[in-house]
């Protein structure tokens, strides 16, 4: 029986698996969690961090594809990303990252005041006053 555990430990470590619990789930390769209550972005965004985790950062395709599919599956609607202007242009704030200009709804203004949601009607980026309250994504890695 050790043996069998020990296999399937290893096995899910070599494959990437990640243990994800306090209502975190795994998408492409990391653990996220839809909260259903609607924050400020500035508030969301304090809660991931009290959570040990951040506002989601969409850099690949598989998360791009895997968070949308499991929004329009279990949650349809509109969330915050850590999408904001930073240096008058749009930045991932979880990580520093550019956004992709692919995935946004509309060639989207640099308002200083504004953060970028998910829409999963429209499987795009979209933007409004981060002062706006929407439900939101936090992501661990």
């Amino acid at each position: 029986m050790k043996t069998l555990l020990l296999v399937l430990a290893l096995a899910a470590v070599c494959s990437g698996w990640q243990g994800c619990t306090g209502g975190y789930i795994n998408i492409a390769g990391g653990c996220y969690r839809f909260h259903q209550d609607w924050e400020t972005w500035w508030h969301a965004k304090k809660v991931c961090s009290s959570e040990n985790a951040k506002l989601v950062s969409v850099l690949t395709y598989a998360q791009y594809n895997g968070l949308l599919a499991h929004m329009n599956g279990n949650y349809p609607g509109t969330y915050w990303t850590s999408g904001a202007v930073i240096s008058g242009h749009w930045t991932w704030t979880g990580t520093g990252g550019s956004m992709n200009p692919n995935w946004w709804g509309w060639k989207n203004g640099n308002y200083a005041d504004h953060c970028a949601y998910f829409c999963s009607n429209t499987l795009k980026y979209w933007s409004k006053p981060c002062s706006t309250k929407l439900r939101y994504i936090c992501e661990k890695h």
